[in-house]
């Protein structure tokens, strides 16, 4: 039962997700501490976890669609205003799997496929394993997938497919109410797979029970080199100096003849790149010769030099419209687009390729292969996403980019590929670390780019797009297998 509505209404079915997160627990061995969901985070003035945690669900690139907040009836009144669909746990005292299942009900009533889940005592979930999530799903739509580690179950991180509804309130009729079990007989019967994570994200699933584990979790964020362990085989804690790279995430600032238009958040590197493939793939510059100077801004503080940039144009670039480029960046790339509409307004800018490389199928398989051996950063920190570049004939890797933020990375290789009198790049392909969205294919468009595959799965008007733009479009590249959603001419 939802008891409040605090969204604009929305339309249910331009994603087969709903986002859950789930608070209902007691909190009691969190003793004096208090409501482990409205516990500050970083402690001691940071906002409230419920708060990080949505936040976190918020980043997630399908989330375009219903975020439900699971809780008791004596918190939801503290929930009011926190952006989500508050949902009382159907029944008192009945565990977290009375929380997953009001929000089953309430996804399933929305017309959802599935629901994806995270519960709000795990602050140091990165969005990086709800990523790995997503990229393991099977092409199975029915089938959800679900965290583990060292065969244990991370039952309250997973993605659950609706159709477990009448199982799940089946048990709670029944007072079968181990979690655990519930997602067993979900495996067994080919509703989910497991995510199987190595023991390194172990800390990811430290869960706050109590108020040893509070203070353990801020010590353990507060220091990037320093890792708490619980002993197997008693409450005792092992503290640990150990080195621990993590990915670099800052805010740049674009500006275009001294006007910003943009902030993104990016991994510093390659900063020129990533401005000169933003404004390639925004349809402000098409040449080398459309910049004629791009630098970090002089006018700003000390602090924040190197966070700025700015791109003089030059050639035909400087009579552009810059405000068409301004309400184009503030149109989230997970909303405000749909259909033909869109895809026509994008070919008015950058036209359908019409030729292209034959890539061989054997390849084409060896391909993420190189991608891994290549990617130095993501070995070292395991929270970057690439882009890379390959040429179609001898499969020889032509360019990598990694950074937090896969459409940064694309704008990086991009960037790099205008600024070198690169494009068009006929003969190139495209090979991406995660999924494939509407905006990935028009950027690759905007580079020529003719064949474009993912590790994981395109969204449908990527698929829509690829057709519509004569690209070809590879998805599940994984394996011995992949999917081929258009432009299958270009294999052989």
């Amino acid at each position: 039962m939802i008891v409040e509505e605090n969204l604009d209404d929305r339309p249910c079915d331009r994603s087969p997700f709903a986002f859950a997160l789930i608070c209902g627990g007691r909190s009691e061995r969190m003793a004096e501490v208090g409501d482990k969901a409205f516990l500050p985070w970083p402690p001691p003035q940071g906002p409230p976890l419920y708060e990080v945690q949505l936040a976190k669900l918020a980043t997630i690139e399908e989330n375009e669609s219903l975020t439900f907040l699971s809780c008791r009836a004596d918190q939801a009144h503290q929930f009011v205003g926190s952006g989500a669909r508050v949902v009382l746990d159907g029944a008192v005292d009945r565990g977290p799997l009375a929380g997953l299942a009001s929000c089953l009900r309430e996804a399933k009533d929305a017309g959802m496929e599935a629901l994806l889940v995270i519960p709000v005592d795990l602050p140091l979930l990165r969005t990086s394993i709800l990523d790995q999530l997503l990229d393991s799903r099977t092409p199975l739509a029915h089938r959800g997938v679900v965290a583990r580690i060292d065969r244990r179950w991370q039952p309250l991180v997973g993605i659950y497919p609706t159709e477990l509804l009448d199982e799940a309130e089946r048990r709670l009729e029944t007072g079968e109410l181990r979690l655990t079990d519930f997602v067993d007989w979900a495996l067994e019967n080919d509703h989910i797979v497991a995510h199987d994570f190595g023991t390194e994200a172990q800390t990811a699933f430290q869960n706050l029970n109590t108020p040893v584990d509070y203070a353990a979790a801020a010590a353990q964020l507060g220091s990037a080199g320093l890792k708490i362990e619980r002993h197997s085989k008693s409450p005792e804690w092992d503290r640990q100096e150990i080195h621990d790279e993590v990915a670099a995430e800052e805010p740049l600032e674009l500006r275009v003849e001294g006007k910003s238009v943009a902030v993104v958040m990016r991994t510093p590197g390659h900063d020129e790149e990533l401005a000169a493939g933003f404004l390639l793939t925004e349809g402000i510059a098409n040449k080398r010769e459309d910049f004629f100077e791009i630098s970090q801004c002089p006018s700003v503080e000390d602090d924040a030099r190197g966070n700025v940039i700015d791109v003089l144009l030059g050639g035909d670039a400087k009579s552009r419209d810059l405000d068409q480029l301004t309400r184009h960046v503030f149109t989230s790339s997970s909303c405000g687009i749909c259909g033909k509409a869109t895809i026509d307004s994008v070919f008015q800018c950058f036209a359908p390729v019409s030729v292209g490389p034959k890539l061989s199928r054997d390849l084409l398989l060896e391909l993420p292969h190189r991608l891994r051996r290549a990617q130095k950063n993501f070995r070292r920190t395991g929270g970057l996403h690439a882009s890379a570049l390959f040429d179609a004939e001898s499969g020889e890797l032509l360019l990598l980019r990694e950074d937090v933020g896969r459409h940064n990375a694309l704008d990086k290789v991009v960037g790099h590929a205008v600024l070198n009198d690169m494009t068009p790049l006929e003969n190139a392909v495209l090979l991406l670390s995660g999924r494939i969205s509407f905006e990935l294919m028009q950027k690759a468009l905007a580079a020529g780019i003719p064949i474009v595959a993912g590790i994981s799965a395109p969204s449908s008007l990527a698929v829509n797009f690829a057709r519509e733009s004569g690209q070809t479009l590879i998805g599940f590249l994984r394996d011995e297998t992949f999917n081929v959603y258009a432009g299958e001419d270009r294999l052989k």
